[in-house]
């Protein structure tokens, strides 16, 4: 088991946010997380790569607590994408290569700027490569962003709602990218995801948060019109699309 989360509790300004939250992820899996506005995805993401610390719980990488691990071992075994990142006046190039950092002692290396090469032809933005990272769209800087998690080489993918700026066609090919690299390079990948449609195309198991706490915790046959209708308080049909499935939400 790669990764493994037990007991997670986490408090903003003494509200409980995530109450004792665990689960466990292998290699080669992607794990959606979903629920309501406010449930906590994107502090759970936090709480695991120690962006923020929780009151309680443990997180274990390869066997190890991270509790116990300096932070650029942290880096080394965490990619983590926000959902949004403040203006900065790098290059492309510059900003993928800041994922080499865990990895730099005194200079960067040739390897380094291979697997920077290397990931912006994976994601297709050689042709960005020297444009300023505040003149992209939305879109591009998102994945702009994925490129700079993947150059780290982590072990787990920590992906805060990494399509929601991206259009049908990029969204698509962000989902087959995520789902090769994960499988072809036995990562793992937690996406906190509000789409259910497209998290129904990505993950291969579910975390469902209500309230801080975990809901359910289970594969695409557990994901229910019932589950769905506790999590998010609305009435659905699961169907199924050209061989995909859909959640089709029912009228009020």
């Amino acid at each position: 088991m790669i990764l493994s989360v037990a007991g997670i509790q986490f408090r903003y300004n003494g509200r409980p946010v995530l109450r004792d939250v665990g689960f466990e992820l292998d290699r080669g899996r992607i794990l959606a997380v979903l629920g309501v506005n406010g449930a906590g995805k994107s502090t759970l993401l936090k709480c695991i790569n120690r962006i923020l610390r929780p009151k309680r719980g443990v997180v274990l990488l390869n066997g190890r607590d991270i509790a116990s691990m300096k932070g650029r071992e942290i880096a080394r075994g965490f990619g983590y994408v926000p959902q949004q990142i403040g203006p900065e006046p790098l290059s492309v190039f510059d900003a993928v290569l800041l994922g080499r950092k865990p990895y730099i002692r005194w200079a960067m290396s040739e390897e380094d700027y291979r697997i920077v090469e290397r990931v912006l032809r994976l994601m297709h933005l050689e042709h960005l490569s020297l444009r300023p990272l505040n003149t992209l769209s939305g879109g591009e800087t998102q994945k702009v962003l994925l490129a700079r998690a993947l150059a780290q080489e982590p072990d787990v993918l920590l992906l805060d709602e990494p399509m929601s700026n991206l259009d049908p066609r990029n969204q698509m090919e962000a989902l087959r990218l995520i789902s090769h690299v994960v499988r072809d390079q036995k990562l793992c990948a937690i996406i906190s995801i509000h789409d259910l449609n497209l998290a129904l195309r990505l993950g291969d198991s579910f975390l469902l948060l209500k309230d801080g706490k975990v809901h359910t915790i289970t594969d695409r046959q557990g994901l229910t019109p019932a589950v769905i209708r506790d999590v998010y308080g609305v009435e659905v049909t699961l169907t199924e699309v050209a061989g995909y499935p859909m959640v089709v939400m029912k009228d009020a």
